[in-house]
């Protein structure tokens, strides 16, 4: 048992003894509602060019379609090699549309610099300072799928603002690119061993690619979850991985409607159900926050998903429990190279402490609510 476990462990059963949890013991069932994934890949090297690549397991996957393999937790956020935010900028409120020579369509927050066609500029208020242009590799999407890319990506940074309290950095460029074939995502990402993923965010590009799917919806939520990755890669740091997936897997769920937004808790019912923890919990939330990337990564991780999902669906419904994720995301952004103990900060922060955090998380897995949260 490592440090970090023995730690936590023995500070959340100190508390839970102390408040006197009422849990009474459930045995898991298997976990239901998604699709089996293929076997993990080995974790890429430290430094590896293509990070935070996967598919998460709760949305339906194609079938045939590969999961994404994976990654390593050791790989550097860029906010531990360069502070190169401008927080003087203003955010453009324009989206730049246009056709390349290859018969492509662009949108992005910045006028073409060589020569183009149909070029159109589109108004949209209120953008957050993150410059987003969406394109496809091999494919010519349709304008609206490229225009929603954009949305979806504002969409998840001005919930981290508003709700998080996490500004994206002011000349921060995001790059989107749908790719088709299999054999060029893999080269663009630059890692034969993620070929199999879904969703890549290459941190040294700014560039996050997606593989094309059957169902727009699900490449979307792929979309959403990288975004999230690369907004925690860029702005706060290397935020432990259950924090780092779960938000992930949080904003993978959120469903764009004008200029919010809601996520439907209720929706994930029977996969929530499927990876409740038995006993009171405590055991298993000490394990999920101790755990690192090759451990989190390695086999039940569908349940760590469905689990560090529901540990940010806690800390995500009020504004005292999202003030406790908010000091976590802080303190991470404060030192962003060393993973925070987000154990203690949320013994601090969290309404009751890490006891009560124990017995709302297992709750909600156990008796997951009928919801829908709106942003």
């Amino acid at each position: 048992m490592s440090a970090a476990v023995s730690r936590c462990r023995l500070l959340i059963a100190a508390v839970v003894a102390i408040a006197g949890a009422g849990c009474h013991d459930n045995p898991s069932p298997a976990p239901t509602g998604h699709a089996a994934e293929a076997p993990a890949t080995p974790a890429s090297a430290v430094l590896a060019p293509a990070s935070n690549a996967d598919a998460p397991p709760a949305l339906p996957v194609p079938e045939g379609e590969a999961t994404g393999p994976v990654r390593s937790d050791s790989q550097p956020s860029a906010a531990c090699l360069a502070k190169t935010a401008n927080h003087d900028a203003k955010p453009s409120g324009a989206i730049h549309r246009w056709i390349d020579g290859a018969g492509i369509t662009h949108y992005s927050d910045q006028a073409p610099t060589t020569e183009v066609s149909g070029h159109r500029v589109l108004e949209v208020e209120g953008l957050p300072p993150v410059k987003v242009e969406a394109s496809g590799y091999d494919v010519n999407l349709p304008a609206d799928l490229q225009r929603r890319a954009i949305i979806d990506a504002v969409a998840v940074q001005r919930v981290f603002r508003d709700a998080l309290g996490i500004d994206a950095p002011s000349d921060m460029v995001l790059k989107i690119v749908f790719v088709g074939d299999a054999a060029q995502y893999a080269k663009l990402i630059g890692d034969g061993t993620l070929a199999a993923s879904t969703g890549a965010y290459v941190p040294q590009q700014h560039t996050i690619y997606v593989r094309m799917q059957d169902d727009d919806e699900l490449a979307f939520s792929i979309l959403r979850h990288e975004i999230t990755h690369a907004l925690i890669h860029e702005q706060v740091g290397n935020l432990p991985v259950t924090l780092n997936e779960g938000l992930a897997e949080y904003f993978r769920r959120y469903r764009v409607a004008g200029m919010g937004g809601q996520i439907d808790i209720g929706a994930d019912r029977s996969v929530l159900i499927g990876a409740a923890p038995s006993g009171d919990g405590s055991d298993a939330l000490v394990d999920l926050l101790a755990l690192s990337g090759p451990d989190f990564y390695a086999a039940d991780r569908d349940r760590r998903y469905v689990q560090a999902y529901a540990l940010i669906a806690v800390l995500m419904r009020g504004t005292a429990e999202t003030a406790a994720l908010h000091e976590v995301l802080a303190r991470q952004r404060a030192d962003p190279c060393t993973p925070v103990q987000a154990e203690k900060v949320l013994d601090e922060r969290y309404p009751g402490g890490l006891g009560a955090l124990t017995r709302d998380w297992a709750e909600l897995l156990r008796n997951p609510p009928t919801s829908v949260r709106s942003y």
